[in-house]
Parts: C-alpha cells; sequence; structure tokens
C-alpha cells in the first residue's frame, strides 16, 4: 500500500512539473521576467580592422535582473547621437565600462561630460564591448577615431579586463610577438566607413527553448541568492587567479608580458596622437575590486600574498612618465567618495553585475571634467589640425 502511495505521489509531481513546464512554455518562458536577461537584437560585429564594432543605426533593447537599458548608435556605429558639425570633440576609447554596458545612452560618462561641456562640444564615444583592450582602442584610433579630428583623445585604462584581455591569443592579429603593430591599415576613411555602415543585423529571435523553463528559473532564483549573500556579506564576485594577478606586485611572466603590450600600445598611440596633433590623456578607472576591502583581504590570503590595489596605477603611471603621456588616476578621488557617501557593496556597480551603474558613470564624467579643466584641455588647441585628418564628406 506504502509503496502505491509513493507511486502515485511520484506521478501526481511529475504530472504537476509538466503541466507546469507546459504552461510557462505556453505564456513566455522567453520572457525577461522569467529569464531575468533579455536582448531584442544583436548589438556587436567583427570588424576587420580593430576588432569588434557595433551595427550602425541600430537599437535594441537589453534587460537583466538589475538594469533595463536601451541601446542606440549613430550613423558611425557609436553608442550616441549622430555626429555633429561645426563643433570641437573629445574622443572616448575603452571597453565596455566606457560603452556604458547597461545603461540608457543618456546615463553613460560620455553623454553626462558632453552635457557639462555645452553645445560647442561633443563627445563621441568609442568605447565597445567584446573583450575590448588598449591594443584594440590603438587600432581603432589609427583605423577611424582620429578622422573625426578630436581635440582631446582619452583613453579608459581597467586593470584586470586590460591586462587579461591583451593575453588573448586573437590579440596577436594586432600585436605580434615582438610588439610591433601588425593590425590591418585601412586606406581611407572611406573604406572603414562604408563597411560599417553596410553592416547590418541578421533577423535575430531569441532561442527560448534549449533547456526547460523550470530549470531556468532555478537558475536565476540560484543567481539572485547568490547576489543578495554577497550583499550581505559585502563581497566582490570572483575570486579566480585571473582577476587578482594585476594586483600582485610580484609579477607573473604573463603580467610582465601584458604590461610590456600596453607600453608598446600606448608609445605607438602617443605618435599617432602627435601626427593628428589632439591632446592625449590615459585614465586609470577606480574598477570595482579595487575599491572592495573585504575582496583584496579575502584574495590575499587565497593567493598567500598581499594584495595592493593600487599596483596596477602606479604601474600605468610609470609608463606614462616615461612616454610623456598625461596620466589621470581616479582611484583616490573614487575611494574618496565611496567613503564620503559610505557606500557599501556593490559601490557603484550594478548588483547583478560588475559594470558601473549611472552613479558610477556621473562620477566619472565629473571627475573628468575637472581633470581636463584642471589640466587646461578645455581650452582650444595652439594649432589646427593638418587637414589630411578631415577626410570630405566627414561632418
Amino acid at each position: 500500500m506504502t509503496a502505491k502511495r509513493l507511486a502515485l505521489a511520484f506521478t501526481a509531481v511529475v504530472f504537476a512539473l509538466a503541466l507546469s513546464e507546459l504552461g510557462l512554455r505556453l505564456f513566455g518562458c522567453g520572457s525577461s521576467a522569467i529569464l531575468y536577461e533579455y536582448q531584442s537584437a544583436p548589438f556587436l560585429s567583427v570588424n576587420p580592422y580593430w576588432g569588434m564594432w557595433h551595427f550602425a543605426n541600430n537599437v535594441v533593447d537589453h534587460r537583466r535582473s538589475c538594469f533595463a537599458a536601451r541601446y542606440q548608435t549613430n550613423e558611425y556605429g557609436m553608442k550616441g547621437p549622430p555626429v555633429r558639425p561645426g563643433t570641437r570633440r573629445i574622443a572616448l576609447l575603452g571597453d565596455s565600462f566606457i560603452e556604458g554596458f547597461g545603461l540608457d545612452n543618456d546615463q553613460t560618462a560620455a553623454h553626462q561630460l558632453e552635457a557639462m561641456l555645452g553645445p560647442d562640444r561633443q563627445v563621441l564615444n568609442f568605447g565597445v564591448s567584446g573583450f575590448f583592450s588598449t591594443i584594440d582602442e590603438v587600432a581603432l584610433f589609427d583605423n577611424f577615431a582620429k578622422f573625426f579630428d578630436p581635440d582631446v583623445t582619452v583613453l579608459f585604462f581597467l586593470n584586470y579586463n586590460d591586462l587579461e584581455d591583451l593575453l588573448d591569443p586573437r590579440k596577436a592579429a594586432l600585436i605580434d610577438s615582438q610588439l610591433r603593430m601588425v593590425y590591418p591599415r585601412a586606406r581611407s576613411f572611406e573604406e572603414v566607413a562604408s563597411y560599417v555602415k553596410k553592416q547590418t543585423t541578421e533577423p535575430f529571435r531569441a532561442d527560448t527553448h534549449r533547456e526547460l523553463c523550470l530549470r531556468r528559473i532555478v537558475e536565476v532564483a540560484r543567481q539572485m541568492a547568490g547576489q543578495q549573500l554577497q550583499m550581505w556579506l559585502n563581497l566582490r564576485w570572483d575570486p579566480r587567479h585571473e582577476i587578482a594577478r594585476p594586483y600582485l606586485v610580484e609579477e607573473d611572466a604573463d603580467m610582465r608580458r601584458a604590461w610590456s603590450i600596453v607600453e608598446a600600445s600606448l608609445r605607438h598611440l602617443a605618435e599617432l596622437a602627435g601626427e593628428q596633433r589632439t591632446r592625449l590623456v590615459v585614465v586609470s578607472v577606480a574598477d570595482p575590486y579595487q575599491l572592495d576591502v573585504n575582496w583584496v583581504r579575502l584574495v590575499s590570503l587565497r593567493e598567500g600574498a598581499a594584495l595592493d590595489p593600487a599596483h596596477p596605477n602606479k604601474r600605468l603611471a610609470e609608463i606614462c612618465k616615461r612616454l610623456g603621456i598625461r596620466h589621470y588616476d581616479m582611484l583616490p578621488e573614487v575611494e574618496a567618495y565611496v567613503h564620503e557617501h559610505k557606500l557599501s557593496f556593490p559601490f557603484l556597480s550594478f548588483r547583478c553585475d560588475r559594470h558601473y551603474d549611472a552613479a558610477g558613470h556621473q562620477l566619472m564624467a565629473r571627475l573628468l571634467y575637472g581633470y581636463l579643466g584642471r589640466e587646461a584641455l578645455l581650452e582650444p588647441r595652439a594649432e589646427t589640425p593638418p587637414p589630411v585628418a578631415r577626410p570630405a564628406g566627414l561632418p
């Protein structure tokens, strides 16, 4: 009798789960309300000149459990409004932190900096996701950004992202083992612009039925519980060695190699900036791991050596000094802001993602605006750029 009851109970549970799965599939298994992840269309495409870039004139809705954003690109694929003629320009080079991952266009540092500068200035956002690193940014500047004749060019350096991504084997297509620049060179601005403009997204439909809906709901619940636990414990996300090693003073061979690529890349960028007569600034972004003393303490124990959160900032400052490049370290001012406002985990980042939220971008814009003013970089250049820097037809 007991066996029959167990069998009946088991059958009832299986039947209930099957009905639940069927109901979820019929009434929106693929919706963001259940998945906590939704993207309406592709946003990135492979670019033959510098790696990844955005589709031009594209609108993408992107949602996760902790943000809902709409990305809009202009006629050249930048995340921002159309390029305006007759303005002085500032070019921002960087990865997804500068692109504004998880944010509407008007919440990004680029947009907010432009609002501070006034209508006679335009800030062009060349930030892009997709394992983007310093050497990608150099290739992007050489093949694309320089043609927009920026008065000031700002390269944002994110410690763990840039250093780890520079070690990716795919970067060999941009810089070889002898630190020679081997990235493809465009013959003209028109060549690159026409390629960007002709790239179109394929019809896009999220595949919503590869996994059981119930399984996905359980996975979302697990992730949300993990996020909440981290917030309670005030611990940063990732204790992996690959994330920790940029902050170790005793650098391994990989880190030394990564820093060599950084220096070679910045040396070449400084030469290009000199040719274009754009004033170059390299910014050390205050990354989320540096701001979390609990993460530093925990991972120091795991590594068996004390992490120095400021170590990569010091290394970058030394490189910039050798190369004669302006360097702005945001870390001290961001740390002061965090302490002053008594911010706790996740500080200036999203709860479910390490990227800066709207408040983080607002702070970056305000700090950069102050730095540019202090350095007199908001004043016009003493000399006009050479005519070749602005091809015919560019606004």
